[in-house]
């Protein structure tokens, strides 16, 4: 009784303590610790900080002057001047300059939004990638166990000289090529199941396990709404700071420099104040700088269709191999339950009975395991490039 006790107390505390993760909480995991959003985030902060300094007003100017005079009639004595300056933007000038700067943040972060997608879907086919070498590693190691029941019965019947020494060594190769499968796929399922677990900042425990219930369906069309909206969105804040840019440099009168003097002479104390006004008209300054706003809304416009040609012809492609990759795994679906089901029991009634070599039998066998790993292929192939679909079409779940 005392030893039943404490198996399952020790059941019971394996219970508590084994968690399993969907993918929301990987994802969720994921975004609540992931330092290139924080990046992005303080990249941001950075650029609008530059900005307001780069269109904060100027600060004012010290002027101070000395010199001795040495007049030709007279005391000579030191003389001096000091004053103070400001350059001073008028009208809104200075809020355009920063709604310039803002927009082009704007569009910057937007943009950095696109490489936190690719992560999410990275993650998400490598998620899916565990779950078909889950199963890949359960159907091998049931492969291995029914052949090792075989093995030990025919082991059996050898010690009885009912089966060739020949036989049982044929059966004992393909017994041990099958256990280092096992092994191979147990490594690897462990491999990823802990890259998952550090790219979700998940610490990694042997009772840690993934649900695998919630993998996306294999379908051969995918329906896509408001695809690329970041760079569209990214796009609209670039040209709207180009043409911010037209506006900010058509300004006949953008500042004024008001500046006052003190200045002490031998005999006369002089108080001086003055304006100055740029002439604008005399310069083609403002002139070159509409027109490279001009082009650069141009610019903007001719590589953002540019851009989308590109990635509209790639997202058809992606959405025909698609296509045809959910056809040939439906085809090798069938194919595979066919042959387990039907094939191999009669390849395998037909050996007990002896109708069929050992040679045959196994050869059967390796088929079925063929199958089984084209089929894991295809649907891996399948996966990568759905969520490469996804990142291209800027998805965000």
């Amino acid at each position: 009784m005392k030893i039943l006790f404490w198996i399952l107390i020790g059941l019971s505390l394996n219970f508590t303590y084994a968690s399993t993760l969907t993918l929301h909480k990987l994802l969720l995991s994921a975004d609540e610790h992931n330092v290139m959003s924080k990046s992005f985030d303080q990249q941001a902060l950075a650029m609008r900080a530059q900005s307001l300094s780069d269109t904060s007003d100027n600060p004012f100017g010290l002027y101070l002057e000395g010199s001795r005079a040495r007049p030709k009639f007279g005391t000579d004595g030191y003389e001096y001047a000091i004053g103070i300056s400001k350059n001073i933007k008028l009208g809104n000038i200075q809020s355009q300059e920063r709604t310039i700067a803002n927009l082009q943040t704007e569009a910057s972060r937007i943009e950095s939004e696109k490489v936190l997608i690719d992560f999410r879907n990275g993650l998400k086919n490598l998620y899916h990638t565990h779950c078909l070498d889950v199963q890949n590693y359960r159907n091998i190691k049931q492969s291995y166990n029914d052949l090792l029941i075989l093995y030990k019965k025919k082991e059996k019947a050898y010690k009885y000289q009912e089966v060739s020494k020949v036989e049982l060594m044929q059966l004992e190769n393909e017994k041990n090529r099958l256990l280092a499968q096992v092994k191979k796929m147990k490594m690897m399922q462990d491999i990823s199941k802990q890259k998952i677990l550090m790219l979700s900042r998940i610490g990694y425990g042997n009772n840690t396990n993934l649900s695998c219930k919630d993998v996306y369906p294999i379908r051969s069309k995918i329906k896509l709404d408001h695809s690329f909206s970041l760079s569209k969105e990214a796009k609209e804040k670039r040209l709207q700071s180009a043409k911010k840019s037209l506006i900010r440099y058509d300004n006949a009168l953008e500042s004024v420099t008001i500046n006052g003097q003190y200045g002490k002479e031998l005999d006369v104390d002089r108080y001086t104040i003055g304006i100055s006004l740029p002439l604008n008209f005399t310069s083609e300054r403002n002139e070159h700088a509409r027109a490279a706003a001009m082009h650069k809304a141009s610019a903007i416009e001719y590589g953002f269709e540019q851009a989308m040609l590109e990635k509209t012809s790639l997202l058809k492609e992606f959405k025909a191999q698609l296509y045809s990759q959910a056809l040939i795994i439906q085809s090798l679906s069938k194919n595979y339950r066919n042959y387990k089901k039907k094939l191999l029991p009669l390849i395998k009634k037909s050996y007990s009975l002896g109708e069929t070599s050992v040679i045959e039998y196994l050869l059967n066998r390796q088929q079925l395991y063929t199958l089984s790993q084209e089929l894991h292929t295809h649907k891996k192939a399948y996966y990568n490039t759905l969520f490469r679909l996804y990142s291209l079409s800027e998805k965000k779940d």
